[in-house]
């Protein structure tokens, strides 16, 4: 379906947002200095549930809108479905925003990945995982796992881990995404997209290093090849950024370098 972009910015401004929690992150002035978004560098930046890393050659431009664009996805999402009653639901109403907002998602189904492979813990699964179903090069599987190492390694209380451990786990259920975003030889702009979800008999804390097969969990997880319209990139990147700026303080992690 061609990409309209009066009926994507259309959807964008009738989005409720009211009543989503704010002000759920304390943090000093040390966590909110930092690096910004840079072309020339490996980059990857915690977006509520999701994990974003930015190959080299992606613009700012296009890093800062990918990230809006997937807090606005979230955002939409808390709000329609509860995650607890129905996980895959949450995942469903994630995608149909970004469908909206100009992201062309390849049909896809979840596949139960609990009983394949060795790995015991969530963040080795993870890399497991993207190298199986998203078929990465050996270049961008390097930034992936540099992203969920970088992410399993920070303290506890960190921003990072406070907003992503938040946002992944409630109660028994886990749910959390992985992109990896690049632009093509035409300068079109791709993200590989894992989303991944994890049922447990009871609370799942720490979600990178919870031994899902210990606790009898199941993991399944479903992948995507998105490609991003680069008209919605500039003709929304304004609007988005205005729904969404009075969250990204709680939902947006720092940048960081990889």
């Amino acid at each position: 379906m061609a990409f309209d972009p009066t009926k994507a910015r259309n959807y964008v401004e009738d989005v409720d947002l009211a009543g989503t929690p704010r002000g759920i992150v304390s943090m000093g002035p040390q966590d909110d200095a930092g690096v910004v978004f840079d072309d020339a560098k490996k980059q990857a930046q915690v977006v509520g549930s999701g994990v974003f890393a930015f190959e080299k050659g992606v613009t700012a431009q296009v890093r800062d809108a990918i990230s809006d664009a997937a807090l606005l996805a979230q955002l939409v999402a808390n709000k329609k479905v509860s995650v607890e009653r129905d996980p895959l639901g949450w995942f469903k109403a994630y995608a149909e925003v970004l469908q909206n907002v100009g992201w062309t998602l390849q049909e896809s189904s979840w596949v139960d990945y609990t009983t394949t492979g060795t790995s015991g813990q969530v963040h080795e699964k993870i890399l497991e995982v993207a190298t199986a179903a998203l078929a990465p090069t050996v270049a961008s599987l390097a930034i992936i796992t540099a992203s969920v190492n970088a992410l399993k390694g920070m303290n506890p209380k960190s921003p990072w881990l406070t907003i992503f451990d938040r946002e992944s786990q409630k109660a028994r259920i886990a749910r959390f995404q992985i992109g990896f975003v690049n632009i093509g030889a035409q300068r079109d702009i791709f993200v590989s997209l894992l989303g991944c979800l994890i049922e447990a008999q009871s609370n799942v804390t720490q979600v990178l290093f919870f031994k899902f097969k210990d606790a009898k969990a199941t993991f399944r997880a479903n992948s995507a090849n998105v490609s991003v319209n680069k008209t919605s990139i500039t003709d929304l990147a304004d609007p988005i950024r205005k729904k969404t700026r009075a969250y990204q303080h709680d939902y947006l992690s720092k940048i960081l370098d990889l």
